[in-house]
């Protein structure tokens, strides 16, 4: 392969799809740069019922990794890669959207770029992870060549292919704890915003919180990621109305503008808004089964590359354009620099309504979890027909975790700086770490050197960023109780 070609393939892979061809063994003249898994038909996969989960149960038919031939196939999801990429954009969109452009503040130009960056690095892992449920089989024949086939339906299935069973149970683990820290921080925060909008209903942070959870509960009943599609749709659209709002003002005030009150590269500060950013856009653990339940998977990789690239479009014109309008004024949250009136509680409904709506979705993340865990004193936590109703063990179980969620949010004092330690402990390793090494593993020998060069390198990025965000969010929180005393 010249060098024309050889780059071409590196850039095709890194940048749009992991479905490509690899230009190995004749591919019936597509001379390495044409597209094997255009046609459903060509990639075969393990028998399942496709319901949309996110992390689905594990294979029962086969070891996870067989190539055992299949007479069944698994039923086309549901879902268009409109309503796929809303639950991942819905997914990205996370927390610190709030303090982006506190991060400029922090770091300057450097932040704008490590928001570009990280979502690069998100955009490959994301795809890996999803090649990591597929093998090559040899098509054989006349022509030769090879065509992918799917048998590993989630990512528990992917570390049992590594780990056995006990990579299985870690990543559940990891995953139950830090969606659960998400998912309580959406009630937390809707009950504060909900205080500050609305000070005359005379309600406490407490009983708004208890009425967000109220508002959520027929959402945590939803039984596929199709349904809760439509309410990420309107969270993405709620989201996008807020940073307009935000940008809208700060063009307002762009006659204030002055590129020299950009704060140069401190190293300090850096390292904060570095681990900010780093675990802001995490939704890895959601790929497999967003890719499961889609219709046409083959647009899969186009479907990650479109919502990368507008998201990280908005939130860098975003975060940039807040900040020179409030620039050393920029607070934590950008919603206590708005004056006071119709932008500022145009912009707190905003995000209640995002959080209020993305709570179904780490909802489902939860229940799906514990489901593929398997556990014998648990009955399954989803009807064998995705018609069928839920049962009612099902119904009470969710209710109860969403009474857990609840309790958390109203009994722990500072749970959001607590969940910037568990963050720090459990999103690095879910979103970089664990897909590089996963991909390494699975794929050996049959890896380019630049593809070995790109994981090894985001496995020390997420090891750094995490431990850089672990320290600061410890000392954080420490001094923050130690004033409690």
């Amino acid at each position: 392969m010249d060098k024309v070609r050889y780059y071409s393939y590196f850039f095709k892979t890194m940048f749009f799809g992991w479905n490509g061809c690899n230009g190995c063994n004749g591919c019936n003249g597509c001379n390495g740069d044409a597209d094997l898994y255009e046609n459903r038909e060509d990639i075969e996969l393990c028998p399942k019922e496709s319901n949309g989960d996110v992390f689905g149960k594990e294979s029962k038919g086969s070891l996870p990794g067989s190539l055992d031939k299949l007479n069944e196939y698994e039923k086309v999801g549901s879902s268009s890669a409109w309503q796929a990429g809303w639950n991942v954009g819905n997914c990205m969109q996370g927390l610190g959207i709030l303090s982006l452009p506190y991060t400029v503040k922090q770091s300057g130009i450097a932040s704008i770029l490590t928001i570009a960056g990280v979502l690069l690095l998100g955009n490959y892992t994301s795809k890996i992870l999803v090649d990591c449920l597929y093998e090559e089989e040899d098509i054989g024949g006349v022509g030769g060549g090879t065509r992918k086939v799917r048998v590993r339906n989630s990512y528990p299935d992917i570390a049992v292919a590594c780990w056995n069973k006990l990579g299985s149970h870690l990543v559940n683990v990891i995953t139950i704890v830090d969606v659960t820290a998400v998912a309580t921080l959406y009630l937390e925060l809707s009950g504060a915003l909900l205080v500050d909008t609305f000070p005359v209903a005379g309600l406490s942070k407490i009983s708004w919180i208890c009425l967000s959870a109220f508002v959520v509960l027929p959402s945590v009943f939803f039984k596929n990621l199709t349904r809760i599609s439509y309410l990420s749709l309107i969270a993405v659209l709620a989201i996008g109305g807020m940073l307009f709002s935000v940008v809208w003002y700060s063009f307002g005030e762009s006659i204030k503008w002055k590129l020299n009150t950009v704060p140069p590269f401190d190293t300090e500060n850096f390292a904060i808004s570095f681990s900010v950013i780093l675990f802001n856009f995490g939704t890895q653990f959601i790929m497999p089964g967003v890719e499961e339940s889609m219709r046409e998977r083959q647009k899969f990789g186009r479907m990650v590359n479109f919502t990368y690239l507008a998201v990280a479009l908005v939130n860098m014109g975003y975060a940039f354009f807040a900040y020179l309008t409030f620039t050393d004024n920029t607070q934590e949250f950008i919603t206590y620099n708005l004056p006071l009136g119709f932008i500022q509680t145009t912009v707190s409904i905003l995000f209640i309504v995002k959080s209020l709506l993305s709570y179904p979705l780490m909802f489902f993340l939860i229940v799906t979890s514990i489901e593929s865990m398997n556990f014998s004193f648990l009955p399954p936590c989803y009807p064998n027909n995705t018609d069928e109703k839920l049962h009612i063990w099902s119904m009470i179980f969710r209710f109860v975790l969403l009474l857990f969620t609840l309790l958390l949010a109203v009994s722990i004092p500072h749970f959001t700086l607590l969940m910037g330690v568990t963050g720090s402990l459990t999103s690095p390793w879910l979103d970089f770490i664990f897909p590089c090494i996963f991909h390494m593993q699975l794929k050996k020998g049959r890896l380019r050197f630049y593809h070995i060069f790109a994981d090894i390198a985001i496995i020390l990025i997420g090891l750094v960023g995490g431990g850089i965000g672990l320290v600061y969010s410890c000392k954080v929180l420490v001094r923050i109780y130690t004033q409690d005393q």
